[in-house]
């Protein structure tokens, strides 16, 4: 005779039935490394509230309201009282990222090392590198004069310039810098015309280090994309002709206030950002009195500026990403590389506040905190 199952039975053959499924819903739970919350997240554009990123290897596979970032975390950090933020990006560096490790500068672009460093090794620890090999110049052209021939390449017409600007290109150089120093020997009109010229038809950018108005209408003239310094002497028309070529600028304000002195800085600075140009973070690391890791004195600068302390920001994560032409790369998304950092408080109202991190991720690896 068959058991008969009662009312009891019955609800306790449901129950199991249930928690069955729902384990099963539990097992289909993306699985990742690290799954990160805070009670804010600057994306690289704007600062959201209560905010979880999810990261697996290199690459963050979810950021959102927590309630919609449901996965199953090998590791889970929950913070206090901090903000995330995409590792920040210094486009003007010195030394191969040497120096960074620790940093909550994650990526550098180097601007000016010797011809043996490219093609780059992926380093251990420390920073992602993008660099340009050596600047090129003109015979005593700027830097030689000053550092030695070291970082520097000399050229003298057109034909050399192409076949130079290939070779970088065949060994991984991310940027193509050049010099416009005058007070020095600078590279004729020709010669930076085929640089630029090839630079681009090699997918690259080229960067001028000028140090007054004068380099920077040459590179205006010839089709620079970038400046590698904000001119010194004042010139408002300068600016709004800069800005209206869609010419960007890695200021390095505080290496030029500091360092080398430039009475017309500030207003330079203030009316390009007026006139709609773009201004980008660089610390000049590497020149003395440079502190390594984040230069908070130049982020200060640019949102006195006109950017804000959100501009200065985006300038140090999403824009540079974007210059870098690494996708996701200065952005807390999904898709972009796991390099995430917290700081204590809120820097969008205190840039200060980058002096204080909680935590650092790199490369997916969390390298503090936590």
């Amino acid at each position: 005779m068959p058991r008969r199952t009662g009312r009891r039975g019955i609800w306790g053959l449901a129950a199991l039935t249930l928690a069955a499924a729902l384990g099963a819903c539990g097992n289909d739970r993306e699985r990742v490394d690290l799954l990160v919350t805070a009670p804010r997240l600057f994306d690289g554009e704007r600062v959201l509230s209560d905010r979880a990123v999810a990261m697996r290897g290199d690459e963050i596979v979810a950021a959102g309201e927590p309630e919609n970032v449901v996965v199953d975390a090998a590791r889970t950090i929950r913070l206090r009282d901090a903000t995330l933020l995409p590792g920040l990006i210094d486009l003007h560096t010195h030394g191969l990222g040497r120096g960074q490790v620790g940093s909550i500068v994650t990526s550098v672009r180097d601007l000016g090392s010797n011809d043996v460093s490219l093609p780059l090794r992926e380093p251990e620890r420390g920073p992602r590198v993008f660099a340009a090999g050596p600047l090129i110049t003109a015979p005593n052209g700027y830097p030689i004069p000053v550092q030695g021939p070291g970082v520097a390449h000399v050229v003298r017409t057109p034909a050399e310039a192409r076949e130079y600007v290939r070779s970088l290109a065949d060994r991984g150089a991310a940027v193509i810098k050049v010099s416009l120093q005058f007070g020095f020997p600078v590279i004729t009109f020709p010669v930076l015309r085929a640089l630029v010229e090839e630079a681009h038809a090699q997918d690259l950018r080229i960067t001028a280090h000028v140090g007054e108005g004068r380099g920077a209408r040459m590179a205006l003239a010839a089709g620079v994309d970038e400046l590698a310094h904000m001119p010194c002497d004042e010139d408002r028309e300068l600016m709004r002709a800069l800005a209206n070529a869609g010419m960007e600028i890695v200021a390095t304000l505080f290496v030029i206030r500091h360092v080398v002195g430039c009475p017309g800085l500030t207003e330079n600075a203030r009316s390009f950002q007026r006139f709609g140009g773009t201004l980008l973070y660089g610390s000049d690391y590497g020149v003395p009195d440079v502190p390594a890791g984040v230069a908070v004195e130049e982020l200060e600068l640019l949102a006195d500026a006109g950017l804000k302390p959100v501009g200065a920001l985006r300038a140090a994560t999403a824009r540079a990403g974007e210059v870098l032409g690494v996708d996701g790369l200065g952005r807390l998304a999904e898709g972009s590389p796991a390099d995430v950092v917290a700081v204590r408080g809120d820097p969008t109202r205190r840039l200060e506040a980058l002096q204080v991190p909680v935590l650092l991720v790199l490369r997916g690896r969390i390298e503090l905190g936590g």
